[in-house]
């Protein structure tokens, strides 16, 4: 039996190291491009997929305020690309807090990988008249300024080589270096010397910029200016403004854990679309444009598979995140408060279009709810308590996200089993009827939210119930195919 035991433990060990590393991005190779004062950059080179033919190369630049940052920023859009059919790399260039640069140094870098790519074309394999710069922020605009400004190119290459890109995909850029944009400090006495909206000349190559309405870092007058300015000189340039994203929307969940890929799917597939356009890939996306994030909010019983199966089962137009804790309550006094847990705040920076909050399990609990010297700020009954954090938790992600579905879940059914450790069982169960479930269906009606009764779909879920309150794993995948129906 401890054999047996051992062995288990060690394939749950490999399976879990497996997933880890699939998880993880990492680039084929990377290359040096550029030596100089001691420091060696290098580019993340992602390389194209079963390809024989030269094909397009898109060059990626972090962002940082030109003093932070690192290349893995832009690995989860290389990885993708690669997949299409481009090579894709993610840059290093120099930056204040590692190198004690200035964003001039950087704009020379982004000069030099521009031109360090199209040099080496042939042994990368891809076509030097189809070579994009992209990044974000900081790391857009010096992406931007290798289109736009002449020199600051580093005196020891070949300058007969063009760093000068054939198309330009920037994510919420700095685009004005003055004290109209953002930088002007770091570029004191020098504001207009790389700034986008005050070099632009004809004959630019196309620029495709995305910016958030709600941008406080980098204005989103600048990228209207900009885009007008463009368009004034003769120039192609498309703007796509998303609306109530802040700075650094793009990041996908690889780079930024816990936010989604909600903004990433939208933003690389807009990005995928134009690139087609150019010719510089075939056929359509290959990721969804707009999906939805779901969290799944609650106590073990969210905290279990059911979100595994749930994501499962609604597929990859959803990205569903569990945010359950085992022992959760809304009551306050017990074991484990919601609004205490990191997984609450977790949640919150998910920012959800659809919230699935299901709690009342533990809450019913009569060594909780019948506690007169259970500690709580709050003065009423345990119900009117219930009813009031409940409220409080669906607002918050009201606040967050105006547009989000908020489902509330009755809790699943509760059986005597052999296996329950609790000794009072059937009062926790009189207590889910007397006023757990009760309350959750007046919350639905009062704040106008969607009511899934699990309680009533799950009735006959004995057969699947382990201890009496938690289910086995057929159960859980029970629960979601329910569940799914009723948010797709």
């Amino acid at each position: 039996m401890k054999s047996q035991k051992a062995i288990l433990s060690l394939i749950l060990v490999i399976f879990t190291a497996l997933n880890l590393i699939a998880q993880n991005i990492v680039p084929d190779k990377k290359v040096v491009y550029k030596e100089i004062q001691g420091d060696s950059l290098s580019l993340h080179i992602f390389n194209p997929q079963k390809t024989t033919k030269p094909t397009a190369a898109i060059v990626f630049f972090f962002g940082g305020g030109w003093v932070s940052g690192n290349p893995k920023q832009f690995y989860q859009q290389s990885k993708y690309f690669a997949s299409r059919g481009m090579l894709a790399i993610s840059a290093e260039y120099r930056i204040k807090n590692t190198h004690g640069t200035t964003p001039f140094d950087a704009v020379e870098d982004a000069k030099s990988a521009i031109r360090w790519v199209r040099e080496h074309a042939k042994e990368l394999n891809i076509d030097p008249t189809k070579i994009v710069a992209s990044g974000g922020s900081a790391g857009g605009h010096i992406a931007i300024t290798t289109a736009l400004i002449e020199g600051l190119d580093n005196p020891n290459e070949n300058l007969s080589i063009s760093s000068v890109p054939n198309a330009v995909v920037a994510y919420n850029p700095v685009l004005d270096t003055t004290k109209e944009g953002y930088g002007y400090g770091k570029v004191a006495g020098r504001e207009t010397e790389i700034s986008p909206c005050h070099q632009i000349k004809k004959n630019m190559p196309p620029v495709l910029l995305f910016h958030g309405t709600k941008d406080e870092t980098v204005p989103f007058e600048n990228a209207e200016r900009f885009t007008n300015l463009m368009k004034k000189a003769g120039n192609e340039c498309e703007l796509i403004a998303v609306e109530n994203a802040g700075h650094g929307f793009f990041n996908g969940d690889f780079f930024r854990k816990g936010t989604g890929n909600k903004y990433f799917n939208l933003t690389t597939y807009q990005t995928d679309v134009y690139l087609e356009k150019l010719g510089y890939l075939k056929k359509k996306p290959t990721i969804n444009k707009n999906i939805k994030q779901v969290s799944c909010i609650g106590d073990s019983n969210t905290q279990a598979k059911y979100p595994k199966f749930l994501q499962e089962r609604i597929g990859d137009k959803y990205q569903v995140k569990n945010f359950g804790k085992g022992g959760a309550t809304l009551l306050q006094g017990t074991t484990y408060p919601y609004f205490k847990t990191e997984q609450y705040k977790k949640s919150l920076k998910f920012t959800p279009d659809i919230a699935l909050i299901m709690f009342g399990t533990n809450d019913a609990n009569v060594k909780w709810c019948l506690d007169k010297n259970r500690k709580t700020e709050f003065t009423g009954t345990p119900k009117e308590e219930f009813k009031s954090q409940y409220v409080k938790l669906i607002n918050t992600y009201k606040n967050k996200n105006k547009n989000a579905e908020i489902y509330v879940l009755t809790p699943l059914p509760i059986y005597e089993h052999p296996k329950n450790r609790d000794p009072k069982t059937k009062e926790r169960i009189e207590q889910l009827h007397k006023w757990v479930i009760p309350a959750i269906k007046e919350i639905a009606q009062e704040q106008d939210v969607e009511l899934i009764d699990v309680n009533k779909l799950m009735n006959k879920s004995f057969k699947y119930t382990r201890d009496g309150v938690h289910l086995t794993e057929k159960g859980y995948k029970v629960l979601a195919k329910k569940i799914a129906r009723k948010i797709k």
